[in-house]
């Protein structure tokens, strides 16, 4: 059995959607798999049970019988901080290492998903890299390419560990496509020049970066009040009805599967949207449009979602929710397959990882 550690350089890097696609493949490649987040950051309630969003969401992906509490021993509480804070010492080495036995068990890999950045965790002295040192583990890196200032925060998280030795190499992520030659071309020779195994670069793709029109009603806190039966439709955009309402529709179309936000009292800038068939109107203010729009709405199928916010605090919202949300769709999980197969060279990350191919 071997394991790594997948880290990452700043939060929504994509780690998680990363771990997801790689043990996918391994599965595929008659590997058996097994996952571990041993600090949970996202907490959420399951039947009464504290758990972390991202470990519930890969355990029913795998469809793993593992115990939430095996996959994710330590969850990230107050009371965890406070202790941290206070000196008070918790022997949170054995509770990740009798975790990590059971886990292991019958299991030819383990992919470790870290918690945000690479250094979380450090007061509690459990960073992504003193927990690979518990688990002797190697850790793979991954960065989203940004801009070429990637490269130093690459260089600043490998200063975090003990030795080069203990990182496998990096994956680059969302690379937008003006950026590919230079990624290609430059940044790739630089880093392997230092030592630093570079397993791919994954360009960005509009699908991952989509959400469900139903995760927006759960962000929003909205009422949906037409097209309730098409709120699983895929949303890459969000636009802002404040124009003229001339202009409105040329400037929808330009952009499809998008979200228009604009005032629930805009009525002409509601019904262009229609015109235009977006994917969903999310009027602001807690404002009702007239029951035209509401009938127009549902005969072209189009959601039509109303918040208590402003337009502003809407705006704000959206663009935290468009590129963040986790992967859920299976439409996504297949994309990011295909990304990583298209993309990063899984028998050579195969052959760092050291797992039994007999």
């Amino acid at each position: 059995m071997t394991s790594i550690l997948i880290s990452s350089s700043e939060k929504y890097s994509g780690k998680t959607s990363l771990c997801t696609g790689i043990g996918m493949i391994l599965r595929d490649k008659g590997f058996s798999v097994g996952y571990m987040k041993p600090i949970g950051n996202l907490l959420l309630d399951v039947d009464g049970v504290l758990c972390d969003e991202d470990s519930e969401q890969i355990r029913k992906i795998f469809d793993l019988k593992d115990l939430s509490n095996r996959i994710t021993p330590i969850l990230l509480t107050e009371n965890l901080i406070n202790d941290a804070l206070s000196d008070a010492k918790k022997d949170l080495n054995k509770t990740l290492l009798n975790a990590y036995s059971i886990i292991s068990e019958g299991k030819d890999i383990i992919l470790i998903e870290g918690a945000g950045g690479i250094g979380s965790g450090m007061m509690y002295d459990l960073s992504d890299p003193q927990i690979a040192s518990i688990l002797g583990t190697k850790i793979l890196l991954i960065t989203r390419y940004d801009s070429v200032f990637a490269v130093d925060r690459i260089l600043c998280d490998i200063e975090l560990l003990p030795d080069l030795d203990m990182l496998a190499g990096v994956i680059l992520n969302e690379v937008d496509a003006s950026q590919m030659e230079q990624v290609s071309e430059m940044v790739v020779p630089f880093l392997k020049k230092r030592g630093i195994n570079v397993f791919g670069a994954i360009p960005q793709d509009s699908t991952l970066r989509s959400v469900t029109i139903s995760e927006i009603v759960e962000d929003l806190r909205a009422d949906v009040l037409a097209g309730a039966d098409r709120l699983e439709g895929l949303v890459e955009h969000y636009l802002v009805g404040a124009m003229e309402v001339n202009s409105a529709i040329k400037y929808f179309r330009r952009m499809p599967n998008s979200v228009v936000i604009t005032g629930g009292d805009r009525s002409d800038i509601q019904m262009a949207a229609i015109e235009a068939r977006v994917r969903c109107l999310v009027l602001t203010g807690d404002l009702r449009p007239s029951e035209a729009v509401l009938g127009s709405a549902e005969e072209a199928n189009i959601p039509i979602i109303l918040v208590r916010s402003d337009t502003m605090s809407t705006i704000e919202r959206m663009e935290r929710l468009i590129g963040h949300a986790r992967i859920k769709q299976s439409i996504q999980l297949d994309r990011m397959v295909e990304l990583i197969k298209n993309n990063v060279d899984m028998d050579k990350l195969i052959s760092v990882m050291d797992i039994d191919t007999a």
